[in-house]
């Protein structure tokens, strides 16, 4: 769980080798310390943080999605952090790869009494019950609005499983990982115990898993969990062009692929489409078991 790069490897090498990459404070403590009395009103308690539990605090994954939720004055605020602005541009290679659409999510796990401090032992990839895109177009990243400690219900992620999973998937397009990969070996997990502000970003295909929280302290995990998307599927990557963003070269490590399929391209963008239809702008945030 040890999250120290002794490579001295530039931190977007480390996304390519690892499939994702802490930053400390990237997000910057003023933002969390505005963010963090809005997400107090949305639950609508001002207990202290180690006083948070399963009995008195909502395990929450609330939306808010540009155009189908009501915008949030303070935690939109995520996508104007210049640190953050800079790392995004950094990964994609450079300004005018974003399409600028503010999507995120609340993340919230209370202690819990009743489990033991410990975490999940298999991990999972975003794609469930569909094909599974072997390029994409984009990541996620996920800022922690709190300071954390081990088994505060933090994300874990498998280093390297992005590079095991495509040629998984290039083996067998049509394979799906809905318990982990049970034929194949998984590293050791690391956890993101952050600081408020600090910032992990990760590749589509990684192996992660969230937590259940039991923290000595009590602390709970108080994310915010952003997207980071151009407007359409990288369809061709080839190891072999000159400068590659971090974000491509990361889906070249097993070669050349080009995608041929727009049928899965066509099913990601139905099915989201179909979540978004979903939503109810005006209903009352209520805790949900993820």
């Amino acid at each position: 769980m040890n999250t120290t790069d002794t490579t001295n490897l530039h931190w977007t090498e480390r996304f390519v080798r690892d499939g994702f990459v802490i930053l400390k404070g990237l997000a910057g403590r003023e933002f969390c310390e505005a963010a963090l009395p809005r997400v107090r009103e949305i639950i609508k308690h001002d207990l202290p943080l180690n006083e948070w539990n399963t009995e008195n605090t909502p395990v929450l994954y609330h939306p808010f999605i540009e155009g189908y939720t009501p915008p949030e004055a303070v935690l939109d605020r995520l996508f104007d952090q210049p640190r953050l602005l800079a790392a995004i541009d950094e990964l994609l290679g450079g300004p005018g790869h974003w399409n600028q659409v503010r999507n995120y999510y609340l993340f919230l796990k209370p202690y819990n009494p009743d489990i033991e401090a410990k975490l999940t032992p298999h991990g999972h990839i975003d794609f469930p019950n569909q094909l599974i895109p072997i390029l994409y177009r984009g990541f996620l990243f996920q800022v922690s609005l709190v300071d954390s400690e081990p088994f505060s219900g933090n994300i874990t992620f498998y280093p390297g499983t992005h590079k095991l999973v495509q040629k998984a998937l290039l083996d067998k397009p049509d394979l799906q990982f809905p318990n982990g990969m049970p034929d194949v070996p998984l590293p050791e997990p690391v956890e993101f115990v952050a600081e408020a502000g600090d910032v992990v970003f990760w590749h589509h295909l990684i192996m992660h898993e969230g937590n259940e929280s039991h923290a000595a302290n009590r602390t709970p995990r108080v994310a915010l969990t952003g997207e980071v998307f151009r407007e359409n599927f990288l369809t061709k990557v080839d190891p072999a062009q000159p400068d590659l963003s971090p974000w491509e070269r990361r889906l070249a490590l097993n070669g050349y692929y080009e995608e041929t399929r727009p049928e899965i391209e066509h099913a990601y963008f139905a099915k989201r489409q179909e979540y978004f239809d979903g939503l109810k702008p005006n209903a009352e945030i209520k805790g949900a078991n993820q």
